[in-house]
């Protein structure tokens, strides 16, 4: 048996151990591969908890429905505004924190009106060397992290969903939408609303891995390495612009790098690149 194979046995081991249980999901490749091995052996002993909030992007909101209708089990979708909460709305470097503390109480409030005691998210084995204080948030509620726990790593997942030909193996990160504004920069639906425009409009373009960082209005788009030259044509560029302009940008901008994990969090220090 080889390495990965010996972490899956593990984590459905795991997984059994807990009877039935609540997963937090997100429609990212994490929650959905810890979603399709929860149904496989727990079946319909384990639910799905989604909260539908005004940081999930465009696409996530859809793939939410369209993936849990492919995993088979029971979803629960639950409205909540990360706006009503100073901590978040302020965006200290610790916001994540206070978001996923109100977001995952929500979630365990609903687990256990549904009769599901142990709530589990898709924390993963890669997550641990980033800055992320939202992990501390998980660990006060006592949110269990399979996947962390067998040292099933991100690139394993991608692997293993490939396997058995599920198309969200090749989904880029999305993060949610609060990692395109800087840290102290105050959080309003107005620059949510700007951000969500603006990176599906990218989107529909047909760029896959699309970051737009909001400064004071002003946007820094992100692509991958490999789709920057998508921007190397005048009239593309033009009708960015202009499309932004019409969105609420001031400036508009290309990061000549290209889409990195939290490009936002490089001002804090070496090694504590966040996510988004």
């Amino acid at each position: 048996m080889d390495e990965f194979n010996e972490k899956l046995l593990k984590l459905k081991n795991l997984l059994s151990s807990y009877s039935s249980c609540a997963i937090a999901f997100s429609s990212g490749v994490d929650s959905t591969f810890l979603s399709y091995i929860a149904k496989d052996v727990l079946g319909d002993n384990a639910i799905l908890i989604s909260i539908n909030c005004e940081t999930l992007t465009s696409r996530d909101k859809k793939d939410v429905i369209n993936y849990s209708k492919n995993i088979g089990l029971k979803l629960i979708e639950v409205s909540y505004s990360q706006l009503q909460l100073n901590d978040f709305i302020k965006n200290p470097s610790s916001r994540c924190y206070y978001c996923k503390k109100a977001l995952f109480s929500k979630i365990k409030e609903i687990a256990k009106e549904n009769g599901k005691e142990i709530v589990i998210d898709g924390t993963n084995a890669s997550d641990c060397g980033d800055y992320r204080p939202g992990i501390k948030a998980l660990n006060e509620l006592g949110i269990y992290s399979p996947l962390k726990i067998c040292g099933i790593t991100k690139s394993e997942i991608r692997n293993y969903l490939k396997t058995i030909n599920v198309d969200i193996a090749s989904k880029p990160s999305s993060g949610c939408l609060a990692t395109r504004i800087p840290y102290k920069e105050i959080i309003n639906q107005e620059k949510l609303d700007i951000i969500r425009k603006c990176e599906d409009y990218l989107l529909n373009l047909g760029l896959k891995n699309v970051r737009v960082r909001l400064q004071n209005k002003s946007a820094r788009i992100e692509v991958s390495p490999n789709e920057r030259s998508y921007f190397f044509d005048e009239s593309i560029m033009d009708d960015i612009y202009i499309k932004f302009k019409s969105f609420g940008c001031t400036y508009v901008a290309l990061d000549l790098k290209g889409y990195r994990t939290g490009s936002l969090n490089e001002v804090l220090g070496k090694g504590e690149n966040l996510n988004g």
